[in-house]
C-alpha cells in the first residue's frame, strides 16, 4: 500500500481518452499489470502486445483516462458487443494503487455502459485477488465461472474456410449480417461486428469464416503475431461462435483447425483461445483437440446472471 497522502476523490479528473494519451496509457499498462504479476522489468511486459493503441483505435469514444494533478493517472477501455459489454484492460499507475482512480474509472465506465444501452456487462479479473473483486463488486459485478486462457501448437488440418479480407464490399456487409445473425442466435442483441471491423482496418490479422451453401455456420475473429494482442508468434482466437444446431461440435471443431491453417498461413507457432468454464462442451473439446490451460482468471458479470456463459454455447472469448 503506498504511503502517499490519500488523494482525494475530487481531485481525480476522468475524461475521454485523446491519441496524444496513448503511450503514457501504455507505459502505466505494462507498469501495472508487470508489477502485479511479479515481471522482473515491468517496463517491458507484454512488449511484443498491443492493447492500448488497437482498443483505442477500434472505438475512441469507448477509452477514458484518469488524471490526478494534470498527470494521467490510469485508463480503461469499454468494448460494446451490443446487448453485452466488458471493460478493461483497467490499469493505474502503481505508485498511485489505493487511491480510488480505479474507483473514479468505473464509475464513468457504468455511466457509458448505461448510455450504450448496454444489458449485462462482464469483466475477467484473477481469482486471488480479493482486492480487485471486491471493487468490482461493489458496481454490481459478481464473480461466477472460471475463465481459461489455453494454446497449443498449430497442426495443418485440411478444412475449407474463407478470409473476411478476401471479400469485396459488398459482400463484406452481407458478411457483417451474417455475423451478427449468428451472435443473436446465441445471445439475443449480442453483436461482435466492431472488432470484425477493427481487425481489418488495422491489419491486426483476420476473421476465419466457415459457410455451407449460403448459412454462416461459424467465425472467429483472430490476431496474429507482434503488435496485436496476440503477440510475437501467436495466433489469439480474441472471439469465435458457432451457430446452434446439431452438428455445433463439427463446426467448432472445424472452426479451430481453420484457425490452425490460418496460424500456419502467416507463419505462427502457437494458438491461444480464451473459453468460460461454463461453457462446458467448447471447454472440453479444446481440451481433446490438444489445448493446455496458462492462465485462468474469473469472469465477474452484472447483473448475476451467466448471460451467454452457457454449457451448451460453443463460444470462444475471454474478455480481457
Amino acid at each position: 500500500m503506498s504511503t502517499q497522502p490519500q488523494i482525494e476523490r475530487a481531485q481525480i479528473h476522468v475524461r475521454p481518452m485523446q491519441e496524444s494519451d496513448l503511450v503514457a496509457a501504455r507505459s502505466i499498462f505494462r507498469r501495472a499489470f508487470g508489477t502485479f504479476l511479479g515481471a522482473p522489468d515491468p517496463e517491458t511486459f507484454w512488449s511484443d502486445r498491443e492493447y492500448i493503441f488497437t482498443r483505442w483505435r477500434c472505438n475512441p469514444d469507448n477509452a477514458l483516462i484518469a488524471e490526478v494533478d494534470g498527470r494521467i493517472a490510469g485508463s480503461n477501455f469499454l468494448a460494446n458487443w451490443g446487448s453485452f459489454g466488458f471493460f478493461g484492460p483497467l490499469t493505474v499507475r502503481p505508485d498511485l494503487w489505493d487511491h480510488h482512480i480505479g474507483t473514479a474509472l468505473l464509475a464513468e465506465t457504468m455511466n457509458l455502459f448505461d448510455r450504450a444501452g448496454v444489458q449485462e456487462a462482464g469483466l475477467f479479473t484473477f481469482p486471488h485477488s480479493p482486492k480487485h473483486i471486491g471493487l468490482y463488486q461493489k458496481f454490481g459485478f459478481w464473480p461466477r465461472f472460471l475463465t481459461a486462457i489455453l494454446s497449443r501448437e498449430p497442426e495443418d488440418r485440411q478444412v475449407s474456410w474463407l478470409g473476411y479480407s478476401s471479400l469485396s464490399e459488398s459482400q463484406k456487409a452481407e458478411v457483417l449480417a451474417s455475423c451478427r445473425d449468428l451472435t443473436d442466435s446465441l445471445y439475443e442483441g449480442l453483436d461482435v461486428t466492431s472488432e470484425i471491423r477493427s481487425v481489418a482496418a488495422q491489419n491486426l490479422g483476420e476473421t476465419v469464416l466457415l459457410w455451407n451453401g449460403g448459412v454462416l455456420d461459424a467465425f472467429a475473429v483472430c490476431h496474429c503475431g507482434a503488435g496485436t494482442e496476440a503477440g510475437g508468434g501467436t495466433c489469439y482466437i480474441k472471439f469465435g461462435a458457432v451457430r446452434p444446431g446439431p452438428r455445433s461440435k463439427d463446426h467448432f471443431a472445424f472452426l479451430l483447425s481453420a484457425c490452425e491453417a490460418l496460424a500456419l498461413q502467416r507463419g505462427l507457432h502457437r494458438m491461444e483461445a480464451g473459453v468460460n468454464l461454463n461453457r462446458s462442451q467448447a471447454y472440453r473439446h479444446l481440451l481433446q483437440h490438444g489445448y493446455r490451460t496458462q492462465l485462468q482468471g474469473v469472469a465477474m458479470h452484472r447483473p448475476d446472471t451467466p448471460s451467454y456463459n452457457r454449457p451448451e454455447n460453443f463460444i470462444l472469448d475471454d474478455w480481457r
